[in-house]
């Protein structure tokens, strides 16, 4: 990530952002497809293998003073395969955020998040199930942190401003991660590779703690890059309707780094 311009620049869309994605978050906006497949699948009629569908991104609107002004918007929904990839459901989501990077290898940032969940027009036809309303605006704060080169780590805590109490919502957030990179380390320097943990907790579950791993190859292409990799997964369905279901998932997928 690079640092911010002098605090007299004053620049609208800026073609980069000042504050690291959190690569294993499954909650993450980004555009990325994965298989994945389920042991022991816990969503009331549905199959062990699904579609895993992330769109969305981080976009600078505004750098100023040392702080860029960033947009959020961003999927993230399960298809079913075993159901002619019916929509199990989605979430919309987001986010309006300030970052800084107050040195070369500590960023910051500070915001507000939404997320809005829905269940899929062709599970809710087949099942019954109806919406539950599951929507979370709240503010939240992070930071990441370069160890050494290749190394961060990051922290986010998250608050909940508008919240259902009858669906049982809270309003705590926490979510830390420990990332390595390796560019250009494998291929005689045409590939690279990555490794990330993330995990989450909120109060709303119980405090209790949703691992995600994520392993894979950094390709290149073009001016591009791109995560082919592999992942598990062992908590809560990232998806917020279903957000007291716990399951286990592995992933197949192949995600655009930005």
């Amino acid at each position: 990530m690079e640092r911010p311009a002098a605090a007299s620049s004053f620049q609208f869309f800026p073609s980069s952002t000042l504050y690291p994605g959190y690569v294993a978050d499954p909650r993450r906006p980004e555009f990325g497809v994965a298989i994945l497949g389920y042991p022991d699948p816990r969503i009331p009629d549905s199959g062990d293998q699904r579609v895993g569908l992330k769109l969305g991104g981080r976009f600078g609107l505004l750098r100023f003073g040392g702080w860029q002004f960033d947009i959020e918007p961003g999927f993230v929904g399960q298809f079913d395969i075993d159901h002619s990839l019916d929509n199990v459901g989605w979430d919309g989501i987001y986010n309006f955020l300030f970052s800084s990077a107050l040195r070369d290898d500590l960023h910051v940032q500070i915001g507000t998040k939404h997320v809005s969940s829905h269940v899929g027009d062709e599970y809710a036809e087949r099942t019954g199930r109806r919406r539950i309303g599951y929507t979370r605006d709240e503010a939240a704060a992070g930071a990441v942190w370069t160890i050494t080169p290749g190394w961060r780590t990051y922290a986010e805590a998250g608050w909940g401003l508008s919240l259902k109490k009858e669906i049982g919502q809270e309003p705590g957030r926490l979510q830390v991660g420990l990332e390595h990179e390796a560019p250009g380390s494998l291929g005689r320097g045409r590939l690279g590779w990555y490794a990330a943990l993330d995990l989450g907790a909120m109060a709303e579950r119980d405090w209790q703690v949703d691992p995600s791993l994520q392993i894979g190859l950094l390709v290149p292409a073009g001016d591009r890059r791109w995560r082919i990799g592999l992942g598990v997964h062992d908590g809560t369905v990232p998806i917020g309707e279903f957000y007291r279901v716990d399951e286990t998932y592995l992933a197949l997928g192949l995600w655009l780094v930005p």
